[in-house]
């Protein structure tokens, strides 16, 4: 009876043990699928796979000795995806290279900035007397007049 009860023991961990490396296993593809939809570079190895370029590098994996559970099948695996990522950022290094052909090294944005001074006709009108004395030239242009304000001072109280 004992004997019995141990095998039947042994038989429950063992699925017990199935169900947990089960379970672990699809823990895995989840997060594995997670990597694929979020990531950059999980997304360029999907593509590859999508486009049957994952199955030849994959088949030279096989090919090697041992199969899948050897160092040398990873090693090539993680070569291979490292070549993948690198393929795309040399991609965009040469479309970027590509553009700037196209349009120029930089974009140069010029502004104009002009100075408006505001002044009476009177300090005009001395400016040009200045000009005058020293021999310079004199500028015949018409200002623009702007009315000059009137101040006027009160002596004396208000009531």
């Amino acid at each position: 009876m004992p004997s019995e009860n141990n095998e039947f023991l042994d038989y429950v961990d063992s699925v017990n043990r199935k169900e947990k490396e089960k379970e672990e296993w699809e823990k895995t593809l989840q997060w594995k699928k997670e990597w694929r939809e979020t990531t950059y570079a999980g997304m360029i190895i999907a593509l590859m796979e999508r486009s049957g370029a994952a199955r030849f590098f994959e088949a030279i994996a096989d090919s090697l000795e041992g199969g899948e559970d050897t160092a040398s099948f990873y090693a090539i695996k993680i070569v291979y995806r490292v070549g993948i990522i690198t393929s795309c950022i040399m991609f965009v290094f040469i479309l970027g290279y590509i553009f700037k052909m196209l349009f120029g090294d930089e974009i140069v944005i010029e502004q104009e900035v002009v100075l408006v001074e505001e002044i009476t006709r009177s300090q005009y009108e001395a400016e040009q007397r200045e000009k005058k004395m020293r021999g310079e030239k004199v500028d015949e242009t018409i200002p623009t007049v702007k009315k000059q304000s009137k101040v006027r001072q009160r002596r004396g109280k208000r009531d």
